[in-house]
């Protein structure tokens, strides 16, 4: 079994949203609050971040899905398994599911 380290902002449950890296690219994992629903939505949608700054990362990270080089995809927050903590990594198989889902009508223009 193979564990990805996380950096973390929102917190309910598990983190809402979280930035990553695997196979030397880096990931934002963003679980977002609905306010229509009242509730956090149940997927991830997971987007591959171009290299960014650590200053950018130690403010807000609500427009860092504006950054995003692609959408990966998505993953339904249940299927992310965190460390007994869940504060300090996930499994890498996530990465898998995600591998399976993507295609090129991913990629986002800038």
């Amino acid at each position: 079994m193979s564990w990805a380290t996380i950096r973390y902002r929102d917190f309910y449950d598990v983190p809402r949203i979280f930035i990553t890296t695997h196979d030397g690219k880096l990931y934002l994992f963003d679980c977002p609050f609905d306010d229509q629903l009242d509730e956090y939505l149940d997927r991830y949608r997971v987007y591959e971040l171009p290299a960014i700054p650590e200053e950018e990362l130690k403010g807000s990270w609500v427009r860092l899905p504006e950054r995003a080089v692609s959408l990966v995809g998505e993953v339904p927050v249940a299927s992310v398994q965190f460390d007994p903590t869940k504060r300090r990594s996930i499994n890498t198989l996530t990465f898998d599911e995600l591998a399976a889902q993507q295609s090129p009508q991913n990629t986002l223009v800038a």
